[in-house]
């Protein structure tokens, strides 16, 4: 019963702080819930299941206007604002991170339009991946972006966006021309390198800081007629730390030359027993074969493989799992889970002995009912397409690195959640870490981790106090203000 009556509590605290919203929402015409409607429940569970929030209300606008009055009522009853496009935040971030907050839900705001003279698309932040890709198809385009297709472009494009086209094309933030913003005075603005151009750099990494995007407008691509799916497992059922830090330090030395079609990750998986360097190849088969030569030449040979042709739409749905595109068929589900993550430079290799440490630690004990992976995503390298741009073009920083890192654990079955499993990631992490003392390691925002310590550096590095001079600027008051954004008080 100790669990009850705190969540009586934050459930009587959110009717009372709607008390002064809910007048305002409705004069503006807005359709919203508050914590006496039926669907309260549900609609305020975070993909996250180990992180709950309890906002104030949820509204559901179907113009930017409607999101600007939105904001202008939270301002009126001093409350800050949180947008929610797919809701995938690790951290629960679009339900603001923290109770009290009005939640603006794009679920309405969710259109796609292609522009076939200008080969431009433009979406608003409510879309998920899969159906942009599925609508962008239908086109011959595409766009670099991530796997999972219930994920949101809002949140997805605001702190990067990586796929395994994006050493190609770039992160899908890469691919934006132009915003429509929402600020904290309720204003409607656009931004591009033309217009507002300090605050589009900004909203490329760190968007949900300077106001509510509301639309985003790409440079799409030619949609591939055909990529190389591709998967080579090293099976290592001892857990030997000399055989893991073999494979992964001979990928490590393929991943500085290997050129921008190749899409690869290397993912560890069965409790540190398998891992698998798979993703897609963005050119014919036979230009695949010579990288893949070169490769295995480094790696030896695995004990399996699966090498396929595939259209540019069943490689999207192969890559994340085998999971229909279309997102109006099934709802989205929920998971508990923690994750962190580390950006490790090009000039600073990951170590043979700190690969070593970290498959040490998989031969720890894992607390029962939780299971694991560990990704190595190939950013850099060769002429990756991210690689390319200057660490300050955006306000995302890591641009001279090879490697972004996750670090995911998740439960197996309901309970409350350990704190040792959040060791347990934690404990590999530091072994990356403790065993390359003189590099200076990153983050990515989009595996965001709310206990990251020094995450104004991890995140943004050199870019930071740009950016808190512009959020005074454009937000003085804080109204967008949540734990892990940028200001004095986050």
């Amino acid at each position: 019963m100790r669990g009850v009556f705190p969540a009586l509590l934050l459930w009587f605290s959110a009717v009372y702080a709607s008390h002064g919203l809910a007048p305002c929402l409705s004069n503006a015409g807005l359709s919203f819930e508050i914590a006496q409607n039926s669907t309260w429940a549900a609609d305020t569970t975070a993909f996250n299941t180990r992180l709950h929030y309890v906002p104030s209300a949820i509204v559901y606008p179907t113009t930017a206007a409607g999101v600007s009055s939105a904001v202008k009522c939270a301002v009126q009853a001093g409350m800050h604002v949180s947008p929610l496009s797919g809701g995938h935040s690790y951290s629960a971030s679009g339900f603001g991170a923290q109770n009290g907050s009005l939640v603006v839900n794009f679920r309405d705001m969710s259109n796609i339009m292609h522009d076939a003279k200008t080969q431009q698309a433009t979406i608003q932040s409510g879309a998920r991946l899969g159906d942009v890709a599925l609508a962008l198809n239908a086109s011959g385009r595409a766009l670099a972006h991530g796997v999972c297709p219930y994920v949101g472009v809002g949140g997805h494009s605001a702190f990067g966006g990586f796929g395994y086209s994006s050493r190609s094309w770039g992160l899908l933030m890469d691919q934006v021309i132009s915003v429509e913003m929402v600020l904290a005075n309720g204003s409607i603005v656009h931004a591009s390198s033309d217009q507002n151009a300090e605050l589009f750099w900004a909203s490329r990494g760190a968007a949900p800081s300077f106001g509510i995007i509301t639309q985003y407008t790409y440079q799409t691509h030619q949609a591939p007629s055909s990529v190389v799916r591709f998967s080579f497992s090293f099976s290592n059922p001892s857990l030997s730390p000399q055989k893991f830090a073999h494979v992964l330090s001979a990928y490590q030395d393929y991943g500085g030359t290997a050129p921008k079609a190749m899409g690869i990750s290397a993912n560890v998986w069965d409790s540190g027993r398998t891992v698998e360097l798979g993703g897609y190849y963005m050119g014919s088969m036979v230009n695949f074969n010579k990288t893949a030569t070169d490769l295995l030449a480094k790696t030896g040979m695995p004990d399996g493989w699966y090498v396929q042709e595939r259209s540019w739409i069943q490689a999207l749905v192969e890559v994340n799992g085998g999971s229909s595109l279309d997102t109006t068929t099934a709802s989205d589900t929920h998971t508990t889970f923690y994750a962190k993550s580390l950006v490790s430079p090009i000039a600073s290799p990951l170590s043979n002995k700190s690969l070593e440490w970290l498959a040490g630690n998989f031969t720890k004990p894992l607390p029962s009912g939780y299971a694991w992976f560990t990704q190595f995503e190939l950013w850099g390298g060769g002429d990756s397409a991210i690689s390319s741009i200057p660490s300050t073009a955006t306000a995302y920083p890591h641009r001279s690195h090879l490697f972004t890192m996750q670090f995911y654990i998740y439960q197996t079955q309901s309970g409350l959640w350990a704190e040792d499993a959040t060791g347990f990631m934690n404990d590999q992490a530091e072994a990356l870490v403790d065993g390359n003392p003189q590099t200076v390691f990153g983050a990515y925002a989009n595996y965001i981790d709310p206990e990251l310590a020094g995450w104004k550096d991890m995140y943004y590095a050199g870019n930071y106090d740009r950016l808190e001079v512009l959020r005074k600027a454009v937000d003085p008051d804080g109204v967008f203000m949540k734990p892990q954004s940028i200001g004095p008080s986050s």
